[in-house]
């Protein structure tokens, strides 16, 4: 500014008036610097009138800019502040502030003075609101409500997820770190620590399996990803052995505010149960069709087995019919074969090579066992076949088949040939090696052993033909074993359907199958029918039966689920319906499944499952207040222990290892927690070897019993250097949930100080003891010299009260002397009658303002305690202006109240009457000549406590160099115009006899405040 400018404009007070008459708000910062030199606060310095009408705030507010503005961290206006006052460059900004008592669209301009902060600022507080700006506030205000309900859906949907009996988790980043996973999720793993671990991390038995690539496909892509019961090997006890579990699940993608995947939510149900008992159901149905197809085939081969073994019995029983004809043919031409002997030789060559053809050829395994020790004389080659390897003819046939000793086949051969009768057996199991030395086998024959007779007609042998049909006898009892099979299956499902009806109809779940894409009901079972009591429903559409689901959006979700063949679960939803006669039942809490019901693979209708989980959810809900309540106890006891004013220790063991050790014991050993903390006592603390600490704590922990010592010293080493210590102290023992002692507690205070401050004050009442006496004289003369002191006092009120009232009558003569001698007397000379004239009325006006003063302090002085009553501030304070109208106009001046905190106060009003007259009356008396006088009154509560303000623009004086003198009585501090001394006496003589106190602030060409204490 140039010099002609600065001799027009001095720049104090041009400061001063840009600060007072300025339009916008001005503050003036100091920065509040922590130990490392960052702005962590700031002080508010001054405030112009136009920024103590935007915020509400007086010129120079006691405390810090966050204390009244913590609102400004989150809306970036504090970071604003700091960035401007550090790169002492000028910075702007625009803010719509909502907190904090202020909602206003601001605009803020900063710059760095000097080592503070210079800001101007304005608002659209007063000015009126346009549509748009209206309709935006209403927008916002809408926006938070939304956002507050937003928040609240938030945490329900997060309580959903938790409690849901589906398996649910969230992960975040391309590692898919878990952030959240809900109990069913857990319980999967075995309840392992899942959360803030790598997926691969966490669950390494998925290596190899295909759900991570999955999983960072999903996040690659951003596509969801439905799984339909998946197979997954787990390590659900954490053993290290996996598993088979199968899934429904559903991998989708979570985006941030910018569109960008951020992390994966996976949703699954497991279907192990349902999974297995289908393919159960479908591997016994696969095993009833193949047992079918395999016992027809059987039956087949059955049927053509039985029509060879027919055709074969038939042979052999054309062979035996032959034979028999032969051997009767033999023995009749016995004599003739004697006699033609060449020709019979020749014939019976001919019949024995057709005979031997028959038994070579023959399908049956023949034999012919010869002789009582049934040695075998021929063995056909089906007879060989069965026995491979095996050596028979020329052998009996226990020796060639010892196996047979003890079987019924053996005693069949001794009782066909010794009783010549036939025997027949069909299927019989008979265990035989094929060769020698061999296994023994089961192998099942059909035979006929039938009787060889000699010529005498005597038993000589025995004729075997047998078939084995082990083959056959197997496929029948793999047959029978199937079709009892399929029997027992058939039945099971019978039963099990039977049940399955039996636990729909009587479990406490409500279950229903809707039938078509109208969803009738085709079955429901009591449970179901129970949500909607006495509304018929069964056979009937839903949204004909339940009206009430369309609004709600239930027929569009079994539509989808219809149409898509996708379940929906739905967790914990709550639920309120009508009864039949139309009243509105309490609201119940449900957790269902929506789920496609198909028939050949084809959707015909959707089966609902829904479960009543009322009292689950208000039970998690009372325990969530519990932990909460227990969590907040924790941490009372924690704060307890850490803040509590003796010290603490828990020692633990036989070798007493420090558990827990609070401030208070650290500071006395003289260690920090991380020293001692987790250590043995004697390795923590290696000076207390041998001073009996341990020998103490061993028997408290031997006898159970608690241990107590005062004033113990103890030898402890502090900044290197052994100190003895004073402590009182209590060991008591800790004990497990059994009664065995674990541990020790031991509480402690540290003494040395009070001992000492003890035997000080020991010393020092020996020697006050003595000079007790000496004071006792001395109190003596003092107590008479305060009496005179009393008198006194007493006697100078009296007499300031005697000379105010002597004097104020003969004052009162001298002024109507003086008009008498203004109006009688003539001057001589003119010019000295108006010198004189004015300076003898001022000193007369003077003289009786004082003596006015004097009266009034004499008047306070003497008058009784008065009561207190409640007084309107408001009506007082226009009662009082209205005596100091004269000068309010003079001053021109324009004062303002602000009581809304308290408009009423219990007080004397005479006494708070005289308190604002004094004070406006010097306002309006020292007002600065150069701006616009103005006074401003208010009150707020303190600590239960009224505080009276009254700030004005004044003169102001140098509070620091008149403190000590402020409210001595006929003090002044300008001398231009007229006064006493005597007010702000009065003043603070009576807010000091209430028992209040004053407070003064006042800068010389700014103003003064004074905050009253009542």
């Amino acid at each position: 500014m140039s010099p002609e400018l600065q001799a027009v404009f001095p720049a104090e007070e041009l400061l001063a008036g840009l600060l007072e008459g300025s339009l916008v708000g001005v503050a003036l910062y100091r920065p509040v610097r922590g130990a490392d030199g960052q702005i962590t606060d700031l002080t508010i310095e001054l405030l112009n009138p136009a920024a103590q009408r935007i915020l509400q705030q007086p010129a120079r507010p006691a405390g810090t800019y966050l204390q009244y503005y913590p609102h400004t961290l989150d809306t970036g206006v504090f970071a604003f502040h700091c960035e401007a006052l550090e790169s002492g460059q000028p910075m702007q900004m625009e803010v719509n502030y909502q907190g904090d008592g202020l909602d206003n669209y601001f605009r803020l301009s900063a710059q760095r003075v000097g080592e503070g902060l210079l800001v101007s600022f304005d608002d659209t507080g007063l000015h009126s609101r346009t549509a748009v700006e209206q309709a935006l506030r209403e927008s916002q205000a809408r926006e938070r409500a939304a956002l507050a309900e937003a928040e609240q859906q938030r945490q329900q949907l997060f309580d959903l997820f938790m409690q849901a009996p589906a398996c649910i988790a969230r992960t975040a980043g391309p590692t898919h770190v878990f952030t959240m996973a809900n109990a069913p999720f857990c319980e999967l793993f075995g309840n392992r620590v899942l959360l803030n671990l790598p997926l691969r991390e966490a669950l390494p038995e998925l290596h190899g399996q295909p759900f991570p690539d999955l999983l960072d496909q999903v996040y690659r892509t951003g596509h969801t990803y439905h799984g339909s019961e998946e197979l997954a090997y787990l390590d659900q006890a954490n053993t290290g052995r996996v598993s088979p579990v199968y899934f429904n699940f559903i991998y989708q993608a979570t985006r941030d505010v910018a569109g960008q995947v951020s992390g994966l939510l996976i949703f699954a149900y497991d279907v192990t149960a349902h999974v297995t008992a289908r393919q159960q159901s479908a591997e016994n149905a696969q095993r009833a069709n193949a047992a079918n197809e395999e016992l027809a085939v059987i039956n087949e081969e059955l049927q053509a087995a039985n029509e060879e073994i027919r055709a074969s019995n038939a042979e052999l029983f054309s062979a035996q019919l032959t034979l028999h004809e032969l051997n009767q043919e033999l023995e009749a031409r016995v004599a003739e074969r004697t006699a033609r002997l060449q020709d019979a030789q020749a014939e019976a060559e001919r019949q024995r090579a057709r005979l031997e053809r028959l038994f070579m050829q023959a399908p049956a395994a023949i034999c012919i066992l010869d002789g009582p020790d049934l040695v075998y004389e021929l063995v056909n080659p089906g007879y060989q076949a069965l026995f491979p390897g095996r050596a028979l003819r020329g052998r009996p046939i226990l020796e060639a088949l010892p196996e047979i000793a003890n079987h019924e086949v053996y005693h069949t051969f001794r009782r066909v040939y010794e009783t010549g009768i036939t025997h027949e057996e069909y299927a019989m199991l008979i265990p035989f090696a094929r060769s020698e030395g061999g296994e023994l086998e089961e192998r099942f024959f059909n035979y006929i052993q039938q009787a060889r007779y000699d010529e005498a007609g005597r038993i000589d042998g025995i004729l075997v033909f047998a078939f084995e049909v082990t083959e056959q006898v197997l496929a029948r009892r793999r047959t029978e074993a199937l079709q009892a099979e399929a029997l027992r299956n058939a039945e099971q499902l019978v039963r099990q359907r039977e049940t399955l009806y039996q636990v729909f109809e009587q479990t406490p779940a409500s279950v229903a199958i809707l039938r078509g894409p109208r969803h009738r009901f085709e079955y429901l079972n009591p449970g179901y029918q129970a949500l909607f009591p006495g509304r018929p429903l069964l056979g009937q559409d839903l949204a004909e039966a339940l009206p009430e689901a369309v609004a709600f959006g239930f027929v569009a979700l079994l539509d989808q689920v219809y149409t898509t063949g996708e379940p929906f679960f739905g967790v914990e939803l709550p639920l309120q319906v009508y009864d039949a006669a139309g009243q509105l039942l309490p609201e119940t809490y449900y957790t269902f499944t929506y789920q496609a019901y198909r028939e050949a693979g084809v959707t015909v209708g959707v089966s609902v499952f829904a479960f009543d989980v009322t009292q689950q959810v208000l039970a998690r809900r009372r325990t969530e207040a519990l932990q909460e309540e227990v969590l907040r106890r924790e941490a009372q006891l924690q704060e307890l222990f850490e803040q509590s004013p003796v010290a603490i220790a828990v020692f633990r063991g036989p070798e007493f290892v420090i558990e827990l050790a609070n401030p208070g014991v650290c500071e006395i050993w003289g260690r920090t927690r991380e020293q001692v903390q987790g250590q043995p006592l004697l390795l923590a603390l290696p000076e207390l070897q041998g001073q009996g600490f341990q020998e103490v704590l061993q028997g408290v922990m031997s006898t159970g019993l608690s241990y107590v010592a005062q004033e113990q010293p103890a030898q402890l080493m502090r900044g290197g250097q052994p100190t003895t210590v004073l402590l009182n102290y209590v060991y008591q023992p800790l004990r497990a949930a059994d009664g065995r002692i674990t541990g020790v507690a031991a509480v402690a205070t540290d003494v040395s100080e009070q001992v000492a401050a003890r035997q000080l004050m020991a010393r020092i009442n020996a020697e006050l003891s003595t000079a007790n006496q000496a004071v006792s004289a001395r109190n003596d003369e003092l107590a008479a010299a305060n009496a005179q002191l009393i008198r006194t006092n007493q006697d100078l009120d009296n007499f300031v009260y005697a000379a105010s009232h002597d004097l104020k009558q003969p004052v009162n003569n001298l002024s109507g002397l003086f008009e008498e001698l203004r109006h009688a007397a003539t001057f001589a000379d003119a010019d000295e009658a108006d010198l004189l004239l004015p300076m003898v009325d001022e000193a007369l006006h003077q003289l009786a303002t004082t003596i006015d003063d004097l009266a009034a302090v004499g008047q306070a002085q003497r008058l009784p305690e008065l009561p207190a009553e409640t007084v309107d501030l408001e009506e007082l304070t226009q009662e009082v202006l209205q005596t100091l109208q004269p000068q309010v106009l003079a001053a021109r001046a324009r004062i303002t109240t602000d009581f809304a905190a308290r408009p009423t106060i219990s007080y004397a009003r005479a006494n708070l009457r005289t308190i604002l007259a004094n004070l406006l009356s010097n306002s309006l008396k020292y007002n600065d000549p150069a701006r616009t006088c103005r006074v401003h009154l208010s009150l707020w509560v303190e600590g239960g406590r009224p505080v009276l303000l009254v700030e004005d623009n004044g003169l102001g004086f140098d509070v620091q160099r008149h403190r000590d003198e402020l409210f001595h009585l006929f003090r002044r501090f300008h001398d231009h115009t007229e006064g006493t001394g005597v007010g702000l006496y009065l003043v603070n003589r009576i807010v000091q006899s209430n028992g209040g106190r004053v407070e003064v602030e006042s800068e010389v060409g700014v103003g003064t405040t004074f905050r009253l204490h009542l």
